[in-house]
C-alpha cells in the first residue's frame, strides 16, 4: 500500500496542496466594517488529514467557505497546487453537516449526480459509484433512498458523493457534528480509513478538540474574533491509528495542549464581555 507517512514527509519539501497567504475577510455591517479573519496563513500538504479548531464565532466556517469558493475573501490569496481559487471548482470537494442528499434519489444515484452534471460516461461513472460505495461501506444500500437511512449512513453517502467527483482536495465543515457520541466515535475511525484508502488530501472543521486530536497530522487553532492562526500543532500519533489511542497518555497530553489554547481565547472574550 501507498505508504503515506513517507509521502507526507517528502511534501514537506515540495509545493503545499493548499496555500493560504495574507487572507483577510471583513463583513459591512451597519456600525462599519466587521473583521473576521485576519492574516492567515496556513499550508496543507498532498495527502494530510489537517483540522482547524476554534470557538464559536472565531470564523471556521467562514475560512472553509472562502476556500471552497463560496465566498470571497477581502485581500490575501489561496493557492491550490500553485493555482489562484477565485470560485468554486471541481477540484474541491465539500461535506457539510447537514447531509444535503437529494431525498428522492438513491444512495448510488446521490453519489452519481456530479458525475452526470460533468458529462462523464455511464461506464466510468458505474465504476466510481461502485468503487466509492464500496469504499464507504454502503454496497448494500445502493438502491435506498435517503429516508430509510441512519444520521451515519447519509454522512457516509455525502462523503462518497463528494469523493466520487474526484477532488484535489476534500473540505469538511463538521461533518460529524449532528450524530450522537457512539456513531459519532465510529465515523471518526471510518474516515481515517477511507483518508488513507484513498490518499486524499483532507481539510476539516471541528470545534471537537478530541476529533481533532484523533484524525489530524496538523492542526491550526483559530483565536477568537477576529480569527487568527494562534498556534500550528503537529500531532505525533502516526497514521495507524485505531479508537485506542484515546486511552494513551500521548493522546490527552496533546488534546490538553489544544485545549489550553482554546481556554485563553475563551477567557480574553469573556474579559472583554464584562469589562
Amino acid at each position: 500500500m501507498f505508504n503515506i507517512l513517507s509521502n507526507q514527509l517528502l511534501a514537506m519539501t515540495s509545493i503545499p496542496e493548499l496555500e493560504i497567504n495574507n487572507l483577510n475577510k471583513s463583513f459591512p455591517t451597519k456600525d462599519g466594517e466587521l473583521l473576521v479573519l485576519e492574516n492567515i496563513n496556513m499550508k496543507v500538504y498532498k495527502n494530510e488529514f489537517a483540522c482547524i479548531v476554534g470557538a464559536s464565532g472565531c470564523g471556521k466556517s467562514t475560512l472553509l467557505n472562502i476556500i471552497a469558493g463560496l465566498n470571497q475573501q477581502t485581500s490575501g490569496e489561496i493557492l491550490l497546487e500553485g493555482r489562484p481559487v477565485n470560485g468554486p471548482g471541481a477540484d474541491r470537494g465539500m461535506v457539510f453537516q447537514n447531509y444535503t442528499l437529494y431525498p428522492w434519489l438513491t444512495v448510488a444515484e446521490n453519489i452519481e449526480f456530479g458525475l452526470k452534471l460533468k458529462g462523464i460516461s455511464s461506464s466510468e461513472r458505474k465504476e466510481r459509484v461502485d468503487h466509492y460505495i464500496e469504499i464507504v461501506g454502503l454496497s448494500k444500500f445502493a438502491k435506498s433512498l435517503p429516508k430509510t437511512l441512519s444520521g451515519g449512513m447519509k454522512q457516509r453517502t455525502a462523503i462518497a458523493r463528494a469523493l466520487a467527483n474526484e477532488p484535489d482536495i476534500l473540505l469538511m465543515d463538521e461533518p460529524f457534528g449532528a450524530l450522537d457520541a457512539q456513531t459519532k466515535g465510529v465515523l471518526q475511525e471510518f474516515m481515517l480509513q477511507v483518508w488513507k484508502q484513498t490518499q486524499k488530501t483532507i481539510l476539516m472543521i471541528t470545534h471537537d478538540v478530541e476529533e481533532a486530536v484523533f484524525l489530524a497530522q496538523r492542526i491550526y487553532v483559530l483565536s477568537s474574533r477576529p480569527g487568527r492562526i494562534k498556534a500550528e500543532v503537529d500531532i505525533p500519533l502516526g497514521v495507524d491509528r485505531d479508537f485506542s489511542v484515546k486511552r494513551t497518555e500521548l493522546f490527552q497530553l496533546v488534546k490538553q495542549e489544544v485545549l489550553d489554547l482554546l481556554r485563553e481565547e475563551t477567557l480574553k472574550v469573556i474579559s472583554q464581555e464584562i469589562s
